[in-house]
């Protein structure tokens, strides 16, 4: 069986996780440091915040900028739950985007439409990579006082016209989930350049405490991660440049070989610096497309539901173009180690799947 996604730890990560492991290092300490520090010198920003989830991340960027019960955050409906469960949590109003006809990120023209004096946070989401307008995003969100929070969780390390995607607005999230360019199973960072933003954060980070002298200011929680894990990340920020390009690669190889009429990689920008995480497919004949893979021992993954169905959203509105994309579209074999002989088989296999439909036309 081809996984849908392969990334590979090696002798660097078990004998950072050894070492930190035989100097008892099991809670927020050096390696964690260290990771922010790498973190903050590869994307040029000034302040990084280790937390334990890309998820804990958005929870942390709406705690640092006091969203409160009723205030309105914009996400777009095509990305992955947490973006909207985040200012869910904190009862929030989430106010639903839909993303344009041509990409899956966020459609400046509906959200021109839809942002007003209430809205308190806009939640543009780089999906895989790409980059929304954040220009045009910073236009909006200056004729309303309306902060940026970017979700760069599955854009790491790609560049946008300004900067590097999540370094632009006035937060940026990033995971450091398996299905991540760094994977440490489970964790995430927030960036700012913003010093007070940045002291609030670390204090959120620990149940909101200020520790000397002992105090209770803001509203937190246990968003520390281990050391243990944290020390998976440095070999792999060390590295860094290697598996973007691998990740690179492996996006040019698929979409320079697959030939099919029906499927299509949906395409990014990579020319300019965006730094796809996976290859993404599309065809309205997904499912019968998944099942002959499955059949050949190749394993995908279909996009997330758009988060419109989520019904404790209350989501008003229409959202065809995410719907869409989420029906036909699908994950190929993807991820930093993946081997190029599986993903050569990937594609011959669908390009004999090509033929097949036509002789039986």
């Amino acid at each position: 069986m081809i996984n849908w996604w392969y990334t590979e730890l090696g002798e660097p990560e078990k004998n950072k996780l050894l070492e930190a492991f035989s100097e008892k290092r099991m809670t927020l300490s050096r390696s964690v440091r260290e990771v922010e520090e790498l973190f903050a010198a590869l994307l040029h920003v000034p302040y990084t915040v280790m937390v334990n989830s890309g998820s804990s991340a958005l929870l942390m960027a709406l705690l640092a900028l006091d969203i409160q019960p009723g205030d309105e955050v914009i996400v777009p409906s095509l990305t992955w739950i947490a973006t909207a469960q985040a200012p869910g949590i904190l009862h929030a109003k989430v106010k639903l985007c839909d993303c344009t006809s041509t990409a899956p990120i966020i459609d400046l023209g509906q959200l021109e439409k839809i942002v007003s004096a209430k809205t308190k946070v806009i939640i543009p989401v780089h999906l895989n990579g790409r980059e929304c307008d954040m220009e045009a995003i910073q236009k909006i969100a200056s004729r309303f006082g309306t902060r940026i929070i970017e979700d760069a969780c599955k854009a790491m390390f790609s560049k946008g016209k300004n900067g590097f995607l999540g370094t632009i607005g006035d937060l940026g999230c990033y995971s450091l989930g398996m299905i991540s360019l760094v994977s440490v199973g489970y964790g995430g960072l927030v960036v700012t350049r913003s010093k007070e933003i940045y002291e609030k954060l670390k204090k959120i980070r620990d149940h909101g405490v200020q520790r000397t002298p002992e105090s209770y200011p803001y509203l937190g929680f246990n968003f520390k991660i281990s050391d243990l894990l944290a020390s998976l990340a440095i070999p792999q920020l060390q590295n860094l440049e290697k598996r973007a390009q691998s990740s690179v690669a492996l996006h040019d190889y698929y979409s320079q070989s697959l030939k099919h009429p029906d499927i299509s990689i949906l395409p990014i920008d990579k020319k300019s610096g965006k730094v796809p995480v996976y290859a993404e497919a599309y065809s309205e004949r997904r499912e019968d497309v998944i099942f002959y893979l499955q059949e050949k021992g190749i394993q995908t993954s279909r996009y997330h539901l758009p988060i419109h169905h989520a019904h404790y959203l209350r989501a008003d509105g229409f959202f065809p173009n995410a719907d869409r994309f989420a029906r036909n579209s699908f994950i190929l074999p993807s991820g930093p180690s993946q081997k190029i002989e599986d993903i050569s088989f990937v594609v011959e296999t669908l390009n004999q799947f090509a033929c097949s439909c036509g002789a039986n036309a």
